[in-house]
C-alpha cells in the first residue's frame, strides 16, 4: 500500500527512561511528536530530540533517522502516523522552511518539558521541546491551550492513518525512512563526558531562556 506524498505527524514511544517519564507526567500513550515529509519514497522526520544517544538531555532540532526508531532490536515500541488537512500541510511547509535556520540555532526547553506534564507551558523563541516545536511549525504558538501532544494533534485537525510498527509503516506508506543518522550512535560518549556535555547544554538553555525572559 502507499499514501500521498505530503506532510504528516508522527507520534511514537520509546523504552527509555525519559520517554517512561514523558508518558507517566502526561498520562498520554506517546511522547514524542514529529514532522513527517513523505515525498519520492521516503520519510524525512524533523523533530527536537537528543543530539546523541549517549546525552539524553542534549536535544537541538534534528533529522531523525531510522537508527533513532529501531537500535536496540526496537527502541521503538509503538508508534502512530496522522494525516493533516491541506491548508496546515502547506502552513507547515513554508514556516518550517522559513523558521529552520532559527530552529537549528536553538536547544532544549527542559523547564517546558517538566511544566507540560502538569498542564503548563515554559514558553520560548530560542528553546523548544519536540511539541512546542510542532505547535510552532504548525502555527499553534499563539495558542495557550496547544500544550500537549494530544491537544496538538486535535487542534490541527490530525486523523490517525497507521498505528504499529516502523516497518509496518514504511509498508503501509510505500516509503523507506531516512537512513542518514548513523552519528546519532558512532558519536557515543563516556560517562563523564556525556553528563558535562548535558549540565553544559542545560546550562546554555536555561541562561539563552533566562535573558529571554528578562530582556
Amino acid at each position: 500500500m502507499s499514501i500521498p506524498d505530503g506532510v504528516y505527524l508522527l507520534s511514537s514511544a520509546a523504552e527509555t527512561v525519559i520517554s517512561r517519564l514523558i508518558r507517566f507526567g502526561t498520562g498520554g500513550e506517546h511522547g514524542h511528536l514529529s514532522i513527517v515529509f513523505l515525498q519520492d519514497g521516503q520519510l524525512r522526520a524533523y523533530s527536537f530530540a537528543r543530539r546523541r544517544w549517549s546525552t539524553p538531555l542534549d536535544g537541538a532540532f534534528v533529522e531523525e533517522g531510522r537508527e533513532r526508531y529501531t537500535f536496540g532490536g526496537g527502541r521503538c515500541s509503538s508508534l502512530a502516523l496522522f494525516s493533516l488537512p491541506g491548508e496546515v500541510q502547506r502552513r507547515a511547509r513554508r514556516r518550517l522552511a522559513r523558521l529552520r535556520p532559527e530552529l537549528e540555532n536553538c536547544l532544549y526547553n527542559l523547564p517546558d518539558a517538566v511544566a507540560n506534564s502538569v498542564g503548563l507551558r515554559v514558553r520560548s523563541r530560542v528553546a523548544h521541546t519536540c511539541v512546542s516545536y510542532c505547535a510552532l511549525v504548525l502555527g499553534l504558538d499563539g495558542r495557550r491551550r496547544a500544550v500537549s501532544l494530544c491537544q496538538v494533534l486535535h487542534a490541527v485537525g490530525a486523523q490517525m492513518v497507521y498505528r504499529g510498527s516502523l516497518a509496518g509503516l514504511e509498508r503501509f506508506a510505500g516509503a523507506r525512512f531516512w537512513e542518514g543518522d548513523s552519528d546519532f550512535y558512532s558519536e557515543r560518549l563516556g560517562k563523564t563526558e556525556a553528563v558535562m556535555t548535558v549540565l553544559g547544554s542545560q546550562g546554555r538553555s536555561l541562561a539563552r531562556i533566562a535573558r529571554e525572559w528578562l530582556g
